[in-house]
């Protein structure tokens, strides 16, 4: 449960840092045009107890507590009491974070450390009808004479008194309060968009998936064919290198010059031998007639190519 709510933070929080490994994380908001980061704090009893939001730098606004800069009062938060709405409450993380980083957005507080214009804050007195005097310092003074500066994003000024107490103590009226915001049914409307788009998309996935196996294989199998060519080829290449090495030139020549000799040996051969009286002079005749002739052929060819090999050296080939 625990790393599915983190998971869950870090899917529709696209600015999430990891602070801490499933303790600590920050995310980043606009506020008026300045840059404010949110501190999210999970407890060892997370997601059974409610984590900390602090903001930093602190914040002016009646969902932080101006003096530790954590986000107290927003809606949904200070509700949890008990261990089912402890859980719904962390399945709602992602869009309570929303919801507090949109409020922000919308309406920019003050930061705490910025300068304000010096006051009087003498306490003020009041005559009351009674005739008793009243104190009241400058702030409580223009709350109550003009409270309509202060925002009011809920609408809580519209409420009577009674209604005001049953949201305080109704659990389930607090909670049906807070889903009909404005501000927080726009937040359910993209999130239940943004899931439907997510879903949307892995069915698209899976029905692809199909095609992707065949694709896969087909390519698998191409990719053997391929390999089975490499080897052919290197065969070949091989036997091809071995066949040019035998035609070329300079070894056709090399050929010519021993087929050369050879002729001459065996002409001189048969010489011997009439010489030595080992044939009669027909025999002689024939054979070395025979054999200066091939010896003649091989060595006009052998010229032959040597002036042609001679040549093409001339003309740079």
């Amino acid at each position: 449960m625990r790393k599915r709510q983190i998971d869950t933070l870090k899917i529709f929080n696209h600015n999430v840092q990891e602070v801490k490994e499933n303790e600590e994380y920050l995310v980043n908001f606009d506020c008026g045009g300045r840059e404010i980061a949110i501190n999210i704090l999970l407890g060892s009893g997370f997601p059974n107890e409610k984590p900390k939001l602090i903001v930093s730098p602190i914040l002016r606004h009646p969902w932080v507590n101006d003096t530790t800069g954590e986000i107290e009062n927003a809606p949904g938060i200070l509700n949890v009491r008990s261990m089912a709405q402890s859980n719904r409450f962390c399945s709602e993380l992602s869009k309570k974070l929303q919801a507090v980083g949109r409020e922000f957005e919308k309406h920019p507080p003050r930061f705490v450390n910025e300068s304000t214009p010096q006051h009087n804050t003498q306490p003020h007195q009041q005559q009351c009808r009674n005739g008793n005097v009243q104190e009241f310092s400058t702030d409580s003074r223009n709350v109550l004479l003009s409270p309509t500066h202060e925002p009011d994003p809920f609408g809580l000024r519209n409420l009577t008194t009674d209604e005001l107490d049953r949201l305080n103590t109704d659990e389930d009226q607090l909670e049906e309060f807070i889903s009909k915001l404005p501000f927080v049914q726009h937040q359910n409307d993209e999130m239940d968009q943004l899931l439907a788009g997510i879903e949307s998309l892995a069915v698209d996935n899976l029905a692809r998936k199909q095609a992707v196996d065949e694709r896969k294989a087909k390519l698998e199998s191409l990719a053997l064919e391929f390999k089975e060519l490499g080897q052919q080829w290197e065969t070949l290449n091989q036997r091809y290198q071995r066949k040019a090495e035998d035609f070329s030139p300079q070894h056709i020549k090399e050929l010519l010059q021993i087929a050369v000799s050879t002729a001459d040996g065996k002409s001189d051969d048969e010489a011997q031998r009439f010489l030595a009286g080992q044939s009669d002079v027909g025999t002689f005749l024939h054979n070395f007639i025979e054999t200066r002739k091939l010896y003649t052929i091989r060595k006009a060819k052998e010229e032959r190519l040597v002036q042609q090999l001679t040549a093409l050296e001339r003309a740079a080939f």
